[in-house]
């Protein structure tokens, strides 16, 4: 079975997500409270209009900044700020949406997130 990857950009629309994607030139969106809800209604939506398998479809997640914080909020913001250079308080407007990051900022922001991706897939608890 064949997996069909599409880039679903997600948002943030009042107290949900919102995802947004184009197949063969249809552009579909819906809203849902979480990530794992949007998938299955854009699923649902890709089934109804296109007769695509649920089960053949998995996502690329594109987030605009404020619904990529309000999905990860476990981050702290202020070390992530400093890992990826940019000051605490270009980050929090980032985050609330009341400015978007540059090309460049993008850029470090992502660095600095695929770095502690990187040290988390490393990292094993010990029992004590």
């Amino acid at each position: 079975m064949n997996t069909l990857k599409l880039d679903l950009l997600i948002s943030r629309e009042n107290d949900n997500f919102k995802g947004s994607l184009s197949y063969k030139n249809n552009p579909l969106t819906q809203t849902a409270p979480s990530i794992p809800e949007l998938e299955t209604q854009i699923k649902k939506l890709l089934w109804e209009f296109e007769s695509l398998d649920s089960e053949t479809v998995e996502f690329n997640h594109y987030y605009q900044c404020p619904a990529f914080f309000s999905e990860f909020a476990v981050l702290n913001k202020e070390q992530l700020a400093a890992l990826s250079e940019i000051s605490s308080s270009q980050l929090e407007a980032f985050s609330s949406g009341t400015k978007k990051p540059s090309p460049a900022e993008t850029e470090r922001i992502e660095r600095a997130l695929k770095e502690l991706a990187y040290r988390l897939l490393k990292t094993s608890l010990v029992l004590s």
